[in-house]
């Protein structure tokens, strides 16, 4: 038994599986086992409430409110940061660009630049007196006097999307570039041949070539940006009045500032729940002709 065992190769990835199962799974478990559990610095011990935490989580309108926001900050993140990656990237696979090695280069820069660095540099861009933002809006007559972006609760959370789409768009860039490199010249050339056009060619050979690599690149983009909330921490702490607060940041907040672990648990259990909803939902829109 033993010997088919490891013949079968399940030997060989057990001890893996097992340090995945310390490392990831029981955290995780623990998480959702103490959402049930009433947990303050003022308690000895956690005291078990039953649903009691969840209750009073979702009677809870900055709650509410940041799960309204994340659904917000991902999407529209996601949104913008794949629209400027795949355009980029298809940009850069066009024979007529030159110095492509150096466009390369320039363009990764925001994704190897430290969050808390693109934080610091972007709050003091973004600032109402003597930001950059404000000079080459009004110089360019795109408003009239200067803005708050950070503290204006209309505009503060999408000032902190375009930091995030500035940050992450690069490796939407390289994973699409990437794949770019493996379509079929062979076809592209029988298409044009054939009198195609060049949406035509897109369509019918580059897209199915690309195709899952995009999907697979947008459902990462969702699962982290989801659980981000760095940009939003070092620029607005969640203001101004909880408009840029999504739930990673109430977490934190009612993790480390309130000490609260009970509810910052059902909150996490909350997020986790709405991660796998999104991710599913998202599998299921993209799933093949085949219904795979």
């Amino acid at each position: 038994m033993i010997k088919k065992f490891k013949r079968s190769g399940a030997g060989y990835v057990m001890p893996a599986l097992l340090v995945i199962a310390v490392v990831m799974m029981y955290p995780l478990v623990y998480t959702l086992i103490m959402g049930f559990f009433e947990n303050t610095l003022f308690l000895e011990t956690p005291a078990f409430c039953g649903i009691s935490q969840f209750e009073k989580l979702f009677s809870d309108k900055v709650f509410i409110g940041s799960i309204k926001n994340t659904l917000v900050w991902t999407f529209g993140s996601v949104f913008f940061q794949f629209s400027l990656g795949f355009a980029l990237a298809l940009l850069l696979h066009q024979p007529f660009v030159k110095g492509k090695a150096l466009i390369r280069i320039l363009l990764m820069i925001p994704w190897v630049t430290p969050s808390i660095i693109g934080s610091a540099v972007w709050k003091w861009m973004y600032n109402a007196d003597y930001g950059i933002i404000n000079f080459l809006f009004c110089s360019l007559g795109l408003i009239e006097k200067n803005q708050t972006w950070l503290s204006n609760p209309n505009i503060a959370m999408w000032s902190v999307i375009a930091v995030n789409t500035w940050k992450m768009f690069p490796f939407i860039l390289l994973m699409i570039e990437a794949s770019l490199q493996g379509v079929s010249k062979d076809l592209k050339e029988a298409a044009l041949i054939d009198g195609a056009n060049i949406w035509n060619i897109f369509k019918n050979v580059t897209w199915p070539s690309i195709a899952a690599t995009c999907y697979s690149t947008i459902l990462l983009m969702i699962i982290w940006t989801l659980n981000a909330f760095t940009f939003i921490y070092a620029m607005t702490e969640g203001g101004p009045a909880h408009k840029t607060e999504v739930m990673a940041m109430y977490i934190y907040k009612k993790a480390f500032m309130n000490y609260d672990f009970g509810i910052a648990s059902a909150a996490s259990a909350v997020l986790f729940v709405l991660s796998m909803a999104v991710s599913l939902v998202y599998l299921y829109l993209t799933r093949d002709k085949e219904g795979n």
